[in-house]
């Protein structure tokens, strides 16, 4: 008795705008805190909503029960939904979720337009040994991020770069200057070849590529109706050999199912109809393709919904005083660009006057209501130089002449 007919034809523009969905959603959100600033009364920030804050976050707060800096529950609910996803669906999270892939994606299909001629491909000789990159930025970012309780890397993230972006040029290009670089040149080479900062740097696509090869996922192949077209491997973003194994269980599997949905194998009117090649399969059972697709959105949006009914899904600070606190003190490294000067004066025990002459400018010049982030578009020319930093460091100052 033949299978029932497997092609979903939906399944990729389905997934198409799950993408855009996503990509406009954390777009939306990087704006909005951009716009209103951070803390108890502004907008979630890029760090707060990040899976792999949570996991950068995992060891101080188990050992410490303190976040670090940027950080929140919100974190770990999003965490636990890329695990959940991982060991369910593989890498879901990767080829449908993810705005930094859905980037390059979209990179590449404006490549594929305008450069029609050119089909670039990493070397096998290079291409093996650069994706153990993205393992050794995971233990990197682990470690030292564990070792110094703080947001290692950050000023290396071009997702972070490209959330500080609707701040403006100078903002992103002074506090990511690095991260930007990654962004542009990523999007640039993705203009040709698929997804190169997935493939080769992500340290959050590592990590799930070790939890996905624990998991259930696979794509699972049907030799009888196989047509030897090899399409699969031709349209697979992150180019593993399909047809070299029974079963796909690679570690660099992004979910998309662009294999089984390009598989010419199984159509109406064929001799293998219904009996298709490729179809991704959980715990070995296959699965339609569709049903994988709306199984990832429901799984990772119910943990969100969930964790939100439960109370444990927050964002933002209790307090200005719970954002700068670290190991039970106020840490001055910690003021971040939307707090005010008043509000730093005030958290922080210094007099304002001396905060001002330690800055080296007036109130009339700067108003006490202003935000750190705002005080060089005020001072002109003649705060060229001056960021957030400055104010760090002058706080800073005036905590050691206060204990001293």
């Amino acid at each position: 008795m033949k299978k029932h007919y497997q092609h979903s034809p939906w399944v990729q523009p389905a997934r198409l705008i799950a993408q855009l969905g996503f990509l406009a959603f954390a777009s939306f959100a990087a704006w909005r805190h951009q716009k209103l600033g951070g803390g108890p009364e502004g907008a979630a920030s890029v760090d707060a909503l990040c899976p792999f804050g949570g996991l950068e976050a995992l060891f101080k707060f188990v050992s410490s029960g303190e976040f670090i800096q940027r950080l929140n529950t919100s974190d770990f609910v999003l965490l636990a939904g890329t695990i959940a996803l991982a060991l369910v669906l593989g890498r879901y999270f990767c080829g449908w979720i993810c705005p930094l892939g859905t980037l390059q994606e979209l990179a590449r299909k404006i490549g594929q337009k305008l450069f029609r001629k050119v089909q670039l491909s990493v070397p096998a000789m290079l291409d093996k040994p650069l994706r153990w990159l993205k393992y050794v930025v995971l233990a990197w970012a682990l470690v030292f991020t564990w070792k110094t309780g703080s947001l290692i890397i950050r000023p290396y993230d071009p997702w972070a770069a490209y959330a500080h972006g609707f701040a403006g040029w100078n903002e992103m290009w002074s506090e990511f200057a690095v991260g930007s670089s990654i962004l542009f040149a990523s999007l640039l080479i993705s203009l040709f070849v698929d997804r190169v900062f997935c493939r080769y740097l992500c340290p959050l696509g590592a990590f799930l590529g070790i939890v996905s090869k624990l998991g259930l996922f696979s794509i699972k192949r049907n030799g009888k109706s196989c047509l030897a077209c090899n399409k699969c491997e031709k349209t697979c973003p992150v180019t593993i050999p399909i047809m070299a194994a029974p079963a796909v269980r690679s570690a660099e599997c992004i979910g998309c199912l662009t294999c089984t949905t390009t598989c010419p194998t199984g159509k109406r009117g064929t001799e293998h109809e219904g009996q298709t090649f490729l179809l991704p399969a959980i715990a070995g059972k296959q699965i339609r393709p569709a049903v994988i697709g709306w199984a990832g959105l429901v799984i990772f949006l119910g943990m969100i919904a969930t964790a939100q009914f439960a109370g444990y899904w927050r964002t933002q600070p209790a307090s200005i005083s719970a954002a700068v606190t670290s190991e039970g003190r106020l840490d001055a490294q910690a003021i971040r660009g939307y707090m005010t000067l008043e509000e730093i004066a005030k958290t922080y025990g210094v007099e304002l006057g001396k905060l001002y002459r330690e800055l080296g400018f007036s109130e009339q010049q700067v108003p006490a209501t202003t935000r750190c982030k705002e005080i060089r578009t005020l001072l002109g020319d003649s705060g060229a130089e001056f960021d957030t930093q400055n104010v760090r460091d002058a706080v800073s100052r005036l905590q050691d002449t206060k204990h001293n």
